[in-house]
């Protein structure tokens, strides 16, 4: 029987929000169960029903699938202020209003991950027979594993409720016991019924299975060469095995009363089939963030160069190992796309986008953190500085595609980190065309240095962050300029200044709302000079996470699903709070 590929991926693409079993036929071309899981090719379409999800538009307002999150996580974590309020569209983000339970906001980032999972159960039921890399679709099921385990991880880390500093949240978290408390796990075996009563899972049972996944994927991606970078493989699970592990290590660390709940909890019935971590202290997990970290950087990746950061971040390089990868096809099935787009909203220099010099609403870097870069650091003329911005003899000392005039509109601080495919502002077909970086190898250079540090000391940690900083991101042989040399004296400010690093090497990739609530860093974007707008200006204390940082599970999902125990409300929280 001839298998119609447009139809499999019909079915792919269009399934119902969460409950997770392949439906016996498919009704497009009464192709059965049985028939796909005998088909490499049917695997294959299924596959592509993964990757096509990340592109999924969204229903809120200025949602962009994947790439639309990213731009949230960093809105929201206060990494892009605009430079007008009047076309952002992620100004809720950067005011933690309207994410509670009833608004499409919460329903987006939701229904985003979960469709992803859902994508890869199909995948995953399809081809539940492939155990072995050399097994016919073992790439396709490694990559499903991939997704999959990529989805959890996130959902699981902004899902979890972390305290706020604010008692009536906080207090009405204890009060529903919802701490420690992730997302429900619906896998290719969970029945329709099990997913209406599918409570949310423990962080301890969730981080095994999240493991599972990635161990499997290893298993099954081993040996395999992948289609395109929008497709999972070694390193790639690698790279998320360091992050896993480097979240873990955080939390054991600042925590140790969870690490006794992994042992307490080790034998417990709904663990069973899961891998066991095998860590006993946070120094483990360090470890293996280490190892894992080093494991991808020696997959055949190199950081980027000058050259290479200067072309605008729209096309794969030598240090990207994972993307979202938009074609011009893809834009057809949606006419928003002719701005409700990645390019749109976070490069300064088109004429199709709201988030361009026409409309004022370009993206800057944080003030301060503008300010703590390097100045033999050649990644600072990537934004604006302030004695250039509004001069039209400045171009020239900027890699812009804006005329010298054009270039003059532009404030200070305004990011020309992402620019349109082929330099083309006009034609958003063909400059909105992009690959977005997922996990780039330069990631990994610091994930080495801060679980370094927890194990080699200190100074060892230095070493890596000095090492990869002069080697890479500073021209140290320019005139005036100094070696740049860390001066954390402690643990705290070592991670700390690496995380800055990080603010200034992934701005705009969505990356650092992470590393805010893993290690509870304070966001501060209310201090004297800031370049934040005034209704954005916010402050919060180092251990505690903003309250805007904790999501909640849409209506619909607590609805459909009577078990899940939803986090509180911050709508309003911190605005009523910085009156």
């Amino acid at each position: 029987m001839k298998i119609q590929l447009k139809h499999i991926i019909a079915v792919a693409l269009a399934v119902p929000m969460l409950s997770s079993c392949l439906d016996e036929e498919y009704p497009t071309n009464g192709m059965t169960k049985p028939q796909v899981e005998g088909s490499t090719t049917a695997l294959e379409a299924l596959n592509m029903g993964v990757v096509a999800q990340m592109l999924n538009m969204g229903a809120g307002y200025g949602a962009t699938g994947f790439a639309g999150q990213m731009v949230e996580l960093d809105a929201m974590t206060g990494q892009i202020p605009p430079a007008a309020t009047g076309y952002d569209y992620f100004s809720i983000f950067s005011q933690g209003n309207y994410l509670g339970p009833t608004y499409t906001y919460c329903y987006d980032t939701w229904k985003l991950y979960t469709d992803i999972i859902k994508k890869s159960n199909m995948v995953l039921e399809a081809g539940s027979d492939i155990k072995k890399s050399t097994d016919a679709g073992a790439a396709y099921v490694g990559n499903a594993l991939a997704y999959r385990a990529l989805s959890y991880f996130n959902l699981a880390q902004l899902f979890e409720y972390q305290p706020t500093g604010y008692s009536t949240l906080d207090d009405e978290a204890k009060a529903k016991g919802v701490y420690g408390l992730t997302v429900p796990i619906i896998t290719e075996k969970t029945t329709k019924d099990e997913s209406y009563h599918n409570p949310r899972v423990p962080f301890y049972r969730m981080y095994r299975f999240i493991l599972t996944d990635l161990n499997r994927a290893d298993t099954l991606l081993s040996g395999n060469t992948r289609d395109d970078i929008n497709q999972a493989n070694t390193a790639v699970v690698y790279g998320l095995k360091a992050r896993f592990w480097l979240t873990l290590a955080s939390r054991f660390d600042n925590t140790p009363s969870d690490l006794d709940s992994i042992s307490a909890h080790a034998n417990d019935a709904d663990c069973a089939g899961y891998d066991k971590l095998g860590i006993t202290s946070a120094r483990e997990c360090y470890e293996n963030a280490s190892k894992y970290a080093r494991l991808a950087e020696a997959q055949g990746y190199t950081p980027m160069s000058k050259d290479e950061w200067y072309k605008g971040f729209n096309t794969s390089n030598s240090s990207w190992m994972f993307a979202v990868c938009i074609n011009k096809d893809d834009m057809n099935a949606d006419t928003n796309w002719s701005w409700k787009n990645y390019t749109s909203f976070m490069s300064a220099e088109t004429e199709f986008g709201v988030g361009s010099y026409l409309y004022g609403s370009t993206r800057q870097i944080d003030r301060q953190l503008y300010e703590n870069i390097n100045s033999a650091d050649w990644r600072k003329n990537t934004w604006i500085s302030p004695e250039d911005a509004g001069k039209s003899e400045s171009a020239a000392k900027y890699n812009t595609i804006l005329t010298p005039a054009d270039f003059s509109k532009l404030s200070a601080y305004t990011g020309l980190k992402f620019k349109p495919r082929n330099n083309n502002k006009d034609d958003y077909t063909v400059g909105a065309a992009v690959s977005i970086p997922l996990m780039r190898v330069e990631e990994m250079y610091f994930i080495d240095a801060e679980a370094t540090a927890h194990v080699s000391g200190l100074a060892a940690g230095k070493k890596l962050l000095e090492d990869f900083m002069n080697k890479y991101r500073c021209n140290t042989m320019a005139e005036n300029t100094q070696p740049y040399t860390s001066t954390s004296e402690d643990l705290w400010n070592l991670t700390n200044e690496i995380v800055c690093q990080k603010r200034i090497e992934f701005w705009g990739e969505g990356l650092i709302y992470f590393d805010y609530k893993r290690l509870k860093i304070g966001i501060r974007t209310n201090y004297d000079g800031t370049n934040h707008p005034k209704v954005y200006r916010f402050n919060f204390a180092n251990g505690y996470v903003a309250p805007r940082m904790n999501f909640c599970f849409t209506n619909s999902e607590t609805q459909y699903n009577s078990s899940i125990i939803n986090n509180p409300d911050p709508s309003g929280v911190e605005s009523a709070a910085n009156k």
